[in-house]
């Protein structure tokens, strides 16, 4: 995404997204690895589109959130899957309109993390909540767009490690299946999902995730 380049604000389709109660338990921190899925309705975006593993990108993954949760009496935090299901608790914060884009975007603040969020069929809320739903790469989030600029504070550069596909189905999982690129489409039934670590962090064996 390039500076000055404007574009109605696309919304995700089909998103794979947590649907799952209870308080966030595990906390995460800045230096982990995220999952984070790349909605078919972005794959025509030139620059999420040439992604390959060890590529970098400047990226403010957004949170699509599926289910308000009760906030639990523990410190915020949040937690995800290889899938990039998450479950979040914190402070939901407003960003103030930019110049070229009135409309507001509201951020959670987990911690040691600022994700923006989409709201999807449920009320845009304030304070502190909880949250369940999907991590996902939004191209009207880059830098130099306006929605973009207005969450610059939850961007960061990090590296691509890994471009995986993998089944939507649950109750029949098959191993994820890591691809070289960024294809051309996914078929119905499958989700593509991108590893990101921040840059200056060293690879290692990933944690066992509950969430």
């Amino acid at each position: 995404m390039r500076p000055g380049r404007e574009r109605p604000r696309r919304r995700p389709v089909r998103v794979a997204g947590a649907r799952r109660g209870g308080p966030v338990v595990v906390h995460r921190g800045r230096a982990e690895e995220l999952a984070v899925q790349l909605p078919g309705t972005f794959l025509d975006d030139p620059e999420l589109a040439s992604l390959v593993p060890g590529a970098e990108i400047e990226a403010a993954p957004a949170l699509f959130v599926a289910e308000m949760l009760p906030a639990g009496p523990g410190p915020d935090g949040w937690t995800h899957d290889d899938l990039g299901l998450v479950r979040a608790q914190g402070t939901v914060l407003t960003a103030p309109p930019s110049g070229e884009d009135p409309v507001p975007v509201s951020v959670l603040d987990a911690g040691e993390r600022l994700f923006p969020l989409f709201w999807s069929t449920t009320q845009p809320r304030t304070g502190r909540t909880a949250v369940a739903g999907a991590l996902y790469l939004d191209p009207d989030l880059a830098p130099g767009t306006g929605h973009g600029e207005q969450v610059a504070l939850c961007r960061e550069r990090y590296r691509v490690t890994a471009i995986r596909l993998s089944s939507r189905l649950s109750w029949r999982p098959e191993p994820p299946r890591h691809l070289d690129g960024v294809p051309e489409h996914v078929d119905e039934g499958l989700m593509l999902v991108v590893g990101l670590l921040p840059v200056g962090v060293t690879d290692t064996p990933p944690a066992p995730r509950s969430g």
